[in-house]
């Protein structure tokens, strides 16, 4: 296909040698201005989307290693609960409320862990659909409870 007369009109001539003239100083570092702002966008975005947890953290005693779920997390209603403590420390669970018996909890001294899962035949069957609040006390193991407890609270959402 070749082109007509009127589509000849259409393109600009280009200069001998059949090149374009280069970029004006000016256009390029529009465009670089550009694509560094589409690159600080893109990287604001990729950052917002991988946040994960709570907006506020949650202040926890340096004890506390790992809370399960995390602050601000979203789970099913059976998930377990609990905290995984620095050696040395036991712990208690409250969840809503509602104080969990130590013959509910697992705890795993090896490991320093508490934990509760919801379940028939117990205290809470099932989490909240929605927000649930744990607070968990601490103390030393050598200690025992109610001598140095620390308390703290954390959320998380359960569908």
């Amino acid at each position: 296909m070749g082109m007509s007369a009127d589509d000849a009109s259409l393109t600009p001539p280009l200069p001998s040698g059949g090149r374009r003239p280069p970029m004006s100083d000016g256009r390029y570092r529009t465009l670089v201005a550009v694509a560094v702002a589409l690159a600080v966008v893109a990287i604001v975005i990729g950052g917002r989307a991988t946040q994960t947890g709570s907006q506020d953290p949650v202040r926890t005693p340096d004890v506390v290693e790992r809370l399960i779920p995390g602050a601000g997390d979203a789970v099913v209603r059976q998930f377990d609960v609990g905290i995984d403590l620095a050696p040395g420390y036991e712990g208690g669970l409250a969840i809503n409320g509602v104080p969990i018996p130590v013959d509910e909890l697992r705890i795993a001294r090896e490991q320093n862990e508490v934990h509760f899962q919801p379940g028939e035949g117990k205290v809470i069957t099932e989490l909240l659909a929605g927000r649930n609040c744990v607070v968990a006390t601490v103390w030393k193991s050598s200690l025992g409870p109610g001598a140095d407890d620390r308390t703290f609270q954390w959320c998380f959402d359960a569908a």
